[in-house]
């Protein structure tokens, strides 16, 4: 089984000022088999940061990514799309 989440966010200005105004900040999660990889950048850059995990079962992956786009959810991303 294979899934896809794309979650987006307008970007914080943190503290001092630090923050990319006006710019979204994009969070992928990729459930392949029993590998999540998860991918999180700015949107209007190609280049991004990854993590990939590797679980006992399709079904952990799953589930870790479930709870990934929860967390996600909770820090102010909004899905765009799921596939």
């Amino acid at each position: 089984m294979n899934k896809k989440w794309c979650l987006l966010k307008a970007s914080d200005s943190g503290p001092m000022g630090r923050g990319q105004n006006g710019k979204k900040k994009v969070y992928e999660v990729t459930v392949t088999d029993s590998t999540l990889v998860c991918e999180w950048g700015m949107a209007e850059l190609a280049r991004r940061q990854s993590s990939t995990m590797v679980y006992s079962s399709n079904q952990a992956a799953y589930a870790a990514a479930i709870n990934k786009v929860y967390a996600k959810q909770d820090g102010g991303y909004e899905i765009a799309y799921a596939v």
